[in-house]
């Protein structure tokens, strides 16, 4: 009788390939939590950063300033996305995600070793914004270049929920933030956290930084662009190269990313400085409140992948981005009613808090999906990466600061909700458009096949 040869199983043959693309997921996972933490905590610190660095007889004067340093990081971001994006094309997707990671930690540590105006004077607030824009230049190649590394290695599975479980980090960052600075605050009291311990949570992303490079050192690059450099196919000069042959998806790319900074930047960033100085909400309630919301929130993430590999992109951002913008006032007229209402009511407007908060950041995976697949791997980082950034400058960086001036212009504190319903609108529309144009759009047409 003839041996009988064991042929290996399907799963044994693909499980090489599924374990190099958890590694590569937990790196973007990681890096992302960096990410997000470094620009999230700075927002929750504007309130201690104000006075120091920015000085005024005006309270609000000095918020309105450190915000406006909190947007110049976000205009570092295309700059940055130009630069990475051409490197990691060039390069290879690890060795630019290596170097992003490096300036991320430096700009932020350095951030927290400022001298403030009391000591240097008008130096202060232009070493803030220039680590600022460092960071923000860094932050410009960290994002897209993660998606573009876990498309390159999913293997065509699963591309939906992939895709959101990379920016959980997002969620667990900007989660990680206010827990640090209200664990600082509680622990060395108001007085020191506005002379001093408002550096700590600044630093912490030292150590953080340390840990995700010798993780990241340890990958190997996407097969994909292994297989260009084995072919001599690299792109020589892939930013000119995206702009004339795929202008119209970078647009496309700019609005769904506009949408999804305008949204989150209401319901986080904007909506810490709304609980503090509109609500008066008790600063250690605001920081537990918010992290606590931000990190249950998370599972809206799943959802978005869910739905993006299984019923299509334009109902995730259907449920998700209109199921927001249709909570926003709610929740916003429902943090004005706490007031002595007791902690019954402060649980009711957490929970549909953390439910707009879901349905927004479900919207992610979908647009992660579409501008990870709608530009050939030659051009890919640098394709999305312009996008990208320019979205998060004209949707993110812009959003807290015109939600301020809106407020202050209408004279309503509710009234930053319309932003978040314009954002909302915006991408939604943009994903019906590019899903109805099969012939024209191609690439972005299709709708994930299911599993």
């Amino acid at each position: 009788m003839p041996e009988r040869v064991s042929r290996p199983t399907v799963d044994a043959e693909e499980e090489p390939g599924r374990a190099r693309t958890r590694r590569v997921v937990l790196a973007g996972l990681f890096g992302t939590i960096i990410e997000y933490y470094d620009f999230s905590v700075y927002g929750f610190l504007v309130v201690f950063m104000g006075p120091l660095f920015f000085p005024s007889d005006n309270p609000a004067t000095g918020i309105l300033a450190t915000l406006g340093v909190y947007a110049a990081g976000y205009f570092a971001r295309p700059l940055g996305g130009l630069f990475f994006g051409s490197l990691g094309d060039r390069r290879g997707r690890r060795f630019a995600l290596l170097v992003t990671i490096v300036g991320m930690g430096v700009a932020t540590t350095v951030m927290g070793l400022l001298p403030t105006y009391a000591t240097i004077g008008a130096l202060a607030p232009v070493l803030l914004v220039l680590a600022r824009m460092v960071q923000g230049f860094s932050a410009g190649g960290e994002v897209t270049g993660s998606a573009t590394f876990v498309a390159e290695s999913d293997g065509g599975r699963n591309r939906g929920m992939l895709q959101g479980i990379m920016p959980l980090g997002a969620s667990i960052g900007v989660a990680a933030a206010p827990a640090a600075v209200g664990l600082v605050a509680v622990i060395v009291g108001r007085e020191a956290m506005a002379d001093w311990g408002w550096r700590l949570p600044l630093l912490f992303s030292a150590l953080m930084t340390v840990l995700v490079l010798v993780y990241r050192t340890r990958l190997e690059d996407s097969t994909e662009f292994q297989s260009l450099e084995e072919a001599g196919r690299v792109e020589k000069a892939p930013v000119r190269s995206a702009v004339r042959a795929h202008w119209r998806m970078i647009l496309a790319t700019v609005v769904l990313v506009l949408a999804i900074g305008m949204t989150s930047a209401v319901l986080v960033s904007y909506m810490s400085v709304y609980m503090l100085t509109v609500v008066k909400i008790p600063q250690g309630t605001v920081y537990w409140l918010s992290a606590v919301c931000l990190l249950l929130s998370s599972v809206g993430y799943f959802l978005g992948g869910w739905l993006t590999d299984h019923i299509g992109r334009r109902i995730s951002l259907l449920v998700g981005w209109g199921g927001s913008a249709v909570l926003i006032f709610p929740v916003m007229y429902g943090m004005t009613a706490i007031g002595s209402n007791g902690a019954w009511a402060l649980l009711g407007v957490g929970l549909l808090y953390t439910v707009a908060l879901g349905l927004n950041y479900s919207s992610t995976p979908a647009v992660h999906v579409t501008f990870t697949q709608a530009f050939p791997t030659g051009v890919r980082y640098t394709a999305a990466s312009i996008g990208y950034n320019v979205g998060v400058v004209l949707g993110g960086g812009l959003t807290p600061y015109l939600a301020a001036q809106l407020t202050a212009s209408t004279g309503a504190p509710q009234a930053a909700g319309w932003l978040l319903v314009f954002g909302a609108i915006a991408g939604i529309t943009t994903m019906i458009i590019l899903t109805s144009r099969r012939r024209a759009t191609a690439p972005l047409a299709a709708e994930p096949s299911t599993p």
